[in-house]
């Protein structure tokens, strides 16, 4: 009873499905709900949007500046203080403010010395700060570097995810169509379709819940690189350069050399000791009295007229000689130097753990055949073509279905996957070790 109506039914679908199955692999679109424009830029070109024009990092550029400000100020001198003490009247002579012989004008002149080379002390721990400030700012770009290329990944692989998606549920949704009619004419089970009707909902609410999740990825690209909201990233990936990469490469003893090097949170913790160490130095000078000294001219009050002296003062260190801001002080030095050695742990556990996952990950990937997705897409039309001509049951179709969806979804999560460690590494070692 079904041949004839059938073999057309299967005409029909294999012209519905001649477009999906040509395609060896999905190339990335736009989603249907994008807005208008729309950006096609590769990492390179992401990266160097982000560097030119993320906003934290020009924060932290000013920062920058703001600090070596601070190094100016240090060096600056005291300024010397003017006194002027002048009679308000004359009873001698009756006049008010007199300024002539006959008045009393007191003027005295004084400079601050600094001992003990305070102020180079001051201007070093200044340096010093300015290093950290400029160390914040590396490692805040190796941070937001990191979030920049993985969401960048992401995004790639999420919008072939979705695009495989697109092309199912239009595929199932030109079945259940052209399914429908044979069912209103009475050749089709009506259970049948209506399990390829549910089948279709399952698609939609995936494609709907992989949407939400690339338009995250969006709006974390777009931040990143300070592009309007309307925009749409859509990133170029050379697909064959990310199969090259191999990351079961690497030496674990080389990529600790370079996170040595390349770590600025590394660097800022070995500052930090040297920062303590001025600052404990700065303490200790401060400890020392300061000199003061001056001139000054009396016109009536002294033992002479218009007498002349030269004042000098210092602090006598009875009570106060700083040993609270000194002992302080030698209590951060400890405590940098314990950061710092902690600060080092945490170097080498990171490049260990990035190294063992990209090990693991690249021998996963190995292990996977390449042509598992043509053969995938073949062994799917040969399915679809068995059902039609009911060789097979639809709950043998259905599973076939459902497998083909989760293991192209698996397969591009493994490539996202495998590639989020890779960057792992790039972060663990403070710079792009592996590039594509």
């Amino acid at each position: 009873m079904f041949t004839p109506k059938l073999l057309l039914l299967q005409v029909l679908l294999a012209f519905f499905f001649q477009p999906l199955f040509a395609q060896s692999s999905v190339p990335t679109a736009l989603p249907v709900t994008a807005p208008t424009d729309s950006l096609r830029l590769t990492i390179s070109e992401a990266e160097q949007f982000f560097q030119e024009r993320n906003l934290p990092l020009l924060a932290q550029k000013t920062a920058i500046e703001a600090s070596r400000a601070a190094i100016i100020q240090a060096k600056l001198f005291e300024n010397p203080v003017l006194s002027v003490d002048q009679g308000i009247y004359n009873p001698t002579i009756g006049r008010y403010f007199d300024v002539t012989k006959q008045g009393q004008t007191y003027v005295q002149l004084d400079q601050l010395f600094y001992l003990a080379g305070k102020r180079n002390k001051r201007v070093q721990v200044e340096q010093l700060n300015t290093q950290l400030t400029e160390q914040a700012y590396f490692d805040l770009l190796r941070t937001l570097r990191f979030a920049l290329r993985t969401s960048f990944i992401e995004l790639h692989y999420k919008m072939q995810g979705y695009n495989v998606l697109q092309e199912r549920t239009k595929a199932v949704q030109q079945l259940v169509t052209a399914l429908d009619g044979q069912y209103k004419k009475g050749n089709f089970p009506l259970k049948e379709i209506t399990r390829l009707k549910a089948l279709l909902f399952q698609l939609g609410n995936q494609q709907l819940s992989l949407l939400n999740e690339i338009q995250e990825e969006q709006a974390e690209l777009r931040l990143l690189t300070s592009t309007p909201a309307t925009t749409t990233l859509v990133p170029v990936v050379n697909e064959q350069t990310l199969t090259n990469i191999k990351g079961d490469q690497l030496s674990y003893a080389h990529l600790l050399e370079t996170a040595q090097e390349n770590r600025y949170d590394l660097k800022a913790a070995e500052t930090d000791v040297q920062l303590q160490q001025a600052n404990l130095k700065l303490q200790k000078a401060l400890a020392v009295p300061d000199l003061t000294v001056g001139a000054n001219y009396d016109r009536q009050s002294n033992f002479i007229r218009d007498y002349v002296g030269l004042n000098v003062s210092v602090p006598l260190p009875l009570w106060n000689r700083n040993q609270g801001n000194i002992k302080m002080a030698r209590h951060e030095v400890d405590r940098s130097q314990q950061l710092l050695s902690q600060q080092q742990l945490v170097v080498e556990n990171e490049v260990m753990q990035a190294y063992q996952k990209a090990q693991e990950a690249q021998k996963f990937y190995a292990s996977f055949d390449p042509n598992f997705r043509q053969d995938f897409d073949r062994l799917l039309e040969g399915v679809t073509t068995s059902f039609v001509r009911r060789n097979i049951s639809l709950i043998e179709f259905l599973d076939y279905y459902e497998t083909y969806t989760d293991s192209i979804t698996q397969l591009l999560e493994l490539s996202t996957n495998r590639l989020r460690t890779l960057e792992e590494i790039n972060f663990a070692v403070g710079k792009p070790f592996i590039t594509y």
